[in-house]
Order: C-alpha cells, then sequence, then structure tokens
C-alpha cells in the first residue's frame, strides 16, 4: 500500500512538471511576439488616388506592407507596365510603425491613352519572416478603374468641318524668286569659273617658268623640311623621293616614267639614247632599291638612306638642262 501512494506521488508531480513546462513555453512565444498574436502577421494593401480618370491623366498606385521589423519583404520586378497601365515613376519608402513593426510603401505613377473599364490587378509580394529561409507569399487586392475620354459627347461647339475652299492660283511672285535666284546663281557661277581660271592660268605661267632640275631642287629641299626619317615615316620619304625622280624624267627626257611600273619604264629605258649608260644604271639601282623599301617591307639603313638621296641629286646635277641667257 505504501508503495502506491509513492508512485501516485511521483505521477501527480511529474504532471504538474509538464504542465508547467508547457506554460513556460507559451510565456516565451507571447514574449517573442510582443504580447500580440499577430505580431508575426505579414499584410499587404493597394490603393489609388482616384478610381476615375480621363486619358493622360497620372494615377497615383501605392502598395502598403505591414510586418514584423526585421521581416525580409520582396516585391515583384515592374519595370514599364501594370496590367493596361504604363509606369511612368516608382519608388519605395519605409516606416517604423512601433512596437517592433516596419511598413514599407512601394508607388506607382500609371497612365493609359485607352478609354474603358481597367483592372490593375493583384501584385504577389513575396517574404521572409526573421530568422528563416522559409519564402511565403501575400496578395494585394485587384483596383477597378475607370478612363473616360476628354471630349464632351454633347458639347455644342463641335461642328463639322467645312468644303475645300479653290484658290486661284497666281505663280507671278514666285517666278520672280527664281529668276532673283537663277540670277544671283548665274553670277557667282561665272565668278568662279573666272576667278579659277585665272589661277590656273597663273599658276601654269608659274610653273612653266621653271625647268625641270628647278622643279626637282625645289622637291628635294621640300623633302628635306619635313624631316620624314625622324619621325619614322621612311617608306613616306621613299614615295616622295621617287615620285620626284620619276617626275624629273618625264620633265627632263619626256619619258613617261610616273605613270608606268619601274620594270615598264627600266624597259623602255634600255631603248633611249636620251640617257647615258651611266645614269641608266643610277636610275635603275635608284628605283629598284625604293620598291624594295615601299613594296617588299625592307628596312634601310641610314647610310642607304642617305645615299638613295644622294642618287636623286646626283641624277639632277649631272643630267640638268644648260639655259643659255638671253643677250639684252
Amino acid at each position: 500500500m505504501k508503495d502506491c501512494v509513492i508512485k501516485y506521488i511521483l505521477i501527480v508531480t511529474l504532471f504538474l512538471s509538464c504542465i508547467d513546462t508547457l506554460c513556460m513555453a507559451e510565456e516565451n512565444d507571447r514574449k517573442d511576439s510582443g504580447d500580440n498574436p499577430s505580431a508575426s502577421t505579414v499584410t499587404a494593401n493597394a490603393t489609388v488616388d482616384k478610381t476615375k480618370a480621363t486619358i493622360g491623366e497620372r494615377i497615383l498606385y501605392k502598395v502598403t506592407t505591414d510586418a514584423q521589423e526585421g521581416t525580409d519583404i520582396i516585391f515583384p520586378e515592374m519595370k514599364d507596365a501594370l496590367g493596361d497601365f504604363g509606369i511612368l515613376e516608382s519608388g519605395t519608402e519605409v516606416f517604423q510603425r512601433g512596437e517592433g513593426r516596419a511598413t514599407q510603401e512601394r508607388w506607382f505613377s500609371l497612365e493609359t491613352f485607352n478609354t474603358g473599364s481597367y483592372i490593375i490587378p493583384p501584385i504577389v509580394i513575396q517574404y521572409k519572416r526573421k530568422g528563416t529561409n522559409k519564402t511565403e507569399e501575400v496578395k494585394t487586392p485587384e483596383i477597378f478603374i475607370e478612363i473616360a475620354s476628354t471630349l464632351d459627347k454633347n458639347a455644342s461647339d463641335i461642328r463639322d468641318i467645312k468644303p475645300p475652299v479653290l484658290l486661284k492660283k497666281n505663280y507671278h511672285r514666285l517666278y520672280i524668286v527664281l529668276s532673283i535666284f537663277f540670277g544671283i546663281f548665274a553670277l557667282a557661277g561665272t565668278v568662279f569659273f573666272f576667278f579659277s581660271r585665272k589661277k590656273q592660268k597663273e599658276s601654269a605661267s608659274a610653273t612653266q617658268l621653271l625647268s625641270a632640275h628647278e622643279i626637282a631642287y625645289k622637291e628635294l629641299e621640300r623633302l628635306q623640311s619635313l624631316d620624314l626619317i625622324s619621325k619614322g615615316l621612311i617608306k613616306d620619304h621613299y614615295y616622295y623621293l621617287s615620285n620626284i625622280v620619276r617626275h624629273y624624267i618625264e620633265n627632263r627626257f619626256e619619258l613617261m616614267a610616273p605613270e608606268r611600273t619601274t620594270e615598264e619604264f627600266l624597259t623602255e629605258m634600255t631603248t633611249t639614247d636620251k640617257l647615258d649608260k651611266t645614269h641608266k644604271e643610277l636610275i635603275s639601282n635608284f628605283l629598284e632599291h625604293s620598291d624594295l623599301v615601299k613594296f617588299a617591307e625592307y628596312s634601310p639603313q641610314n647610310q642607304e638612306i642617305e645615299d638613295s638621296y644622294g642618287s636623286a641629286k646626283k641624277l639632277v646635277d649631272e643630267t640638268k638642262e644648260v639655259l643659255e641667257k638671253a643677250s639684252p
């Protein structure tokens, strides 16, 4: 009998201990939720500043969420449109409401250019409670919008268009303007033609006054003043130098050097008696060396560059035309 009493006492003690543990757990849950059963609830709402608007009129649409502080609110991505409305601007604001609650407000500036009845669809908002990785959802309510035309159907000042009026054609003023325009154009063309011809004649006269070797000397001096070698423009230097020699040969000996390839010109040069053997060999070596630099990507040494320039000048020095001075 004594053993039964002891067992009964132990059972009662264990039962009371379990009840006390459950009460303590409930008390802790109440403290975590701020003594408010709905503290962990997340709510979402949507509002507009007007439910009736006209075409092109802006509508301010707001989405508000209320959640426990620390809850991660995830709004859906909306860039250009929301239902049948275009999004002009958007923004987000966060407010601390107190008692561990936080409010987020997402606003959109909407517009449309079509009349009729429209529904702004619900927005699905995702969230994660504080301390968890579980994603949950909440929806906003849908909102009805009425879009009306800006025209008053009963407006009395709307009238039908008038029939077309036949205008009398008068081209007298147009003819005068066109005559003046073409007259000025013709005068300007005549003046331009006169001065261009005069400039060409002066240029031709100046060129005729210079002999072939004088032109070559001036071009050689100009090539030196350009200083292309120090600038690393070796190939350009050889282009310029070979062009001077070719034009000198054409002006001095009437051989078509500029218009022909080196091979074609050397073939013709062998048949002419206007150049002696020494000068033919000098020209041949000069042109072949220039072609190596211009077309075969050959990089000459400084001494070779100086020798090429010296060969060109030597050719002019030894073959220049001796002009007799006219007696007074």
